[in-house]
């Protein structure tokens, strides 16, 4: 039997490929079984006793499920009391988010979801319970915890969405450089007058949105809005509750950075960001909106937002053989003589192949919900960066990493060198994101890659064989 030098990190990621691309590997290690058991969720206490839209009812307890075994439900039943006395029937499913196995929490929002307008101030009074429904179908449920919720005075999102997209009211997501506008109305609030107006304040932060504003100063589109911090916008309104600021309106907005006032004029432009290349593939921005009427009463509102890329690249490492090449001699036999001879590796010619890409691109399933171009070089993706390699390099034997191995031939014995050519594959999911926060497949992105892999061969007789596996296709 010949004897051969591998290189060891060669060797380990050719075992592993080949696993991945069906061969015979190690025998599975015997893992004990999953012992885990859905038990039924407990609670203490849910706080607070008064909320507003965009407040967070806090229930603390014991048992809530972990992502990774299933999912929360959390049941609201009860009434819901109006301030006009009207009584209504509430028996609301709603998924809360989990901080840890002993804290949950639910959002009251796009509005005040007990009533079935949305808008009228009032009293919930029943009880809450929590279901931990597990991903093997078990479905444990809390006992029944006596609740009173109060709703405050609030602003409620009457429009939170780009111009395009053909989007519901009110989208948590969106893609970046989209024309947004936004309605918020206050309830609990008087209707504003001439004599009693209410003053609406915009907060954004200059970085993540793009601005253009028509300033009635002496320096329109002056180089003093800012690039980045907060800026504020302010809108006083003489009449009804609610308060509207979107790109081409005709809005007479007061701009605000800190103290100074930069001047009064109209939104020109009001769109979300871009995202830098090479930044994360979104970003979250919050609008903080506060309304105050004559009497100085004010209510307040984070309207939460996030930024996507239109299309974003997803990959998780793997490496998967596609083909295993025959190996090459690429040395002349080499004797071992009478004392024996050490040998490095070298090779008689070098082999060169080129990495590149396929794909498998379902442009057209977003055509209607986001600008998705048909050519996927034009998703502005940096492949490279995503497959952390250079997906065009030409790759060559002679420079390869790992091929400078050494070895000895014994008295009496031949030697020779081969190499051994494995095309390789990684793939990646491409993802777009439509107008209205949509996700959607978009396919596949495929890289050949290669490996060059040495092996010095000893043996008896020259030339000896080689230990290096047969040629195999795996895909």
């Amino acid at each position: 039997m010949s004897k051969r030098l591998i290189l060891v990190a060669m060797s380990m990621l050719l075992a592993t490929a080949s696993a991945c691309g069906g061969e015979e590997g190690l025998d599975p290690i015997d893992t004990p079984p999953d012992t885990w058991k859905n038990t039924s969720p407990i609670l203490h206490v849910a706080s607070p006793g008064q909320l507003a839209v965009g407040d967070s009812l806090t229930l603390l307890g014991q048992n809530f499920i972990a992502p990774d075994k299933g999912q929360l439900l959390m049941v609201l039943k009860g009434t819901f009391f109006d301030d006009a006395g009207q009584a209504q029937p509430v028996n609301l499913s709603v998924k809360p988010k989990r901080t840890n196995s002993g804290k949950i929490s639910w959002k009251l929002w796009p509005n005040i979801v007990f009533d079935q307008n949305g808008d009228s101030l009032g009293y919930f009074v029943g009880s809450v319970a929590v279901a931990n429904l597990g991903k093997d179908g078990s479905q444990m449920y809390s006992q029944n915890l006596p609740i009173r919720v109060d709703v405050k005075p609030s602003l409620i999102p009457r429009l939170v969405r780009p111009k395009v997209g053909n989007c519901q009211a009110v989208v948590n997501a969106t893609i970046e450089d989209q024309e947004m506008a936004f309605t918020v109305e206050a309830v609990g609030l008087r209707p504003a007058t001439k004599d009693a107006p209410i003053t609406f304040y915009w907060t954004l932060m200059a970085s993540q949105w793009q601005v253009s504003l028509s300033y009635n100063t002496l320096n329109p589109e002056a180089s003093i809005f800012p690039k980045t911090g907060a800026f504020l916008l302010e809108d006083v309104v003489s009449t009804g509750k609610a308060s509207s600021i979107t790109g081409a309106g005709n809005t007479n907005l007061l701009v605000k950075v800190g103290s100074d006032v930069l001047g009064n004029g109209g939104l020109k432009v009001l769109k979300t960001g871009k995202l830098a290349q090479g930044a994360e593939d979104s970003f979250n921005t919050t609008i903080n909106v506060a309304a105050v009427d004559a009497t100085g009463k004010t209510v307040k509102l984070s309207i939460p937002l996030e930024i996507f890329r239109v299309a974003t690249m997803h990959y998780d490492g793997a490496i998967e053989i596609a083909e295993r090449y025959a190996p090459t001699q690429v040395s002349d036999c080499i004797p071992g003589g009478d004392i024996g001879r050490n040998v490095t590796y070298s090779e008689d010619k070098s082999e060169s192949r080129v990495r590149s890409m396929s794909f498998q691109y379902n442009a057209s399933v977003g055509v209607n919900i986001s600008p998705i171009p048909s050519n996927p070089f034009m998703l502005g993706i940096n492949f490279s960066v995503g497959f952390g390699v250079d997906t065009s390099a030409s790759l060559s034997s002679s420079k390869s990493k790992g091929m400078n191995i050494s070895g000895q031939v014994l008295p009496g014995e031949y030697g020779a060198f081969y190499r051994q050519t494995t095309k390789l594959q990684r793939e990646a999911s491409l993802v777009g994101h439509g107008y209205c926060g949509q996700t959607i497949d978009l396919g596949k992105v495929l890289l050949t890659d290669w490996m060059f892999t040495p092996d010095l061969a000893t043996g008896p007789k020259c030339i000896p064989p080689t230990g290096l596996q047969p040629a195999q296709k795996f895909k």
